[in-house]
């Protein structure tokens, strides 16, 4: 029997709650740019029901689960965020188990990369499905990745990771003991604005640290080089 069924006359929670958890879904996601404030998440979305889920935790995964069953999207994956966070990390039933496999099966449908999911949960899916969260184009084979070779001394940016004017930006160059490094050019700090160089990661050739760079964003950034576009494997996320 699914675990998500019409909510009964008895809930112990409110009306919206399934708003609310879309809410705090979004919230949960991507909290810079969720527009919702964080004084708001907890004192409406969170402490209400601070209590029914500590005295009734099956309970309230149970009737949590049946809320948001019906409206999908990030009301499922608050949903499960809340009994992580209000219940414990530790707890289990059909009821979670059931809203957090849902929620992410709603992140895998529309793309969002496995950089963008918690340790524990790309834990719980690979405990729950024998496959891979999403699979990529591969990457160039090196006589067709049209890679230009670095001149003495040069250090090319080949991708800026958002719109903003102090955004990161990562640029290639030679190791100073052989190989290539990719380097990333950022804030010193949240309250020193000043540009630093931060070594990232290193590899023996263009091609090898080429790949590393696009398995570490997986989707495009707001800007990448022509010639490291195509080792960035997975479309953009369509959340």
């Amino acid at each position: 029997m699914s675990v998500f069924r019409k909510p009964s006359k008895s809930s112990g929670l409110p009306a919206d709650m399934a708003a609310r958890m879309e809410r705090f879904g979004r919230f949960e996601f991507d909290p810079a740019n969720s527009g919702i404030d964080a004084s708001y998440v907890w004192s409406e979305l969170q402490a209400p029901f601070v209590d029914f889920a500590g005295s009734d935790p099956e309970g309230f995964a149970d009737e949590l689960a049946e809320a948001v069953g019906p409206a999908g999207g990030f009301a499922l994956f608050g949903a499960a965020r809340t009994i992580w966070s209000l219940v414990g990390s530790d707890f289990r039933s059909p009821s979670y188990d059931g809203v957090r496999m849902a929620a992410l099966e709603y992140f895998r449908s529309n793309g969002v990369p496995s950089s963008r999911l918690s340790s524990d949960d790309l834990r719980f899916w690979r405990e729950q499905r024998d496959e891979p969260w999403l699979v990529g184009r591969p990457r160039p084979a090196p006589d067709r990745a049209g890679i230009t070779p670095l001149a003495p001394g040069e250090a090319r940016p080949v991708a800026r990771l958002t719109a903003a004017d102090d955004s990161n930006i990562v640029l290639v160059k030679a190791g100073p003991d052989g190989g290539y490094r990719a380097v990333v050019e950022a804030r010193n700090s949240d309250t020193d604005p000043s540009r630093g160089h931060f070594d990232w990661l290193g590899a023996a050739t263009l091609h090898d640290l080429y790949t590393q760079i696009g398995e570490a964003f997986q989707v495009p950034v707001h800007w990448a080089a022509a010639e490291l576009e195509p080792f960035i494997p997975l479309p953009p996320s369509r959340l």
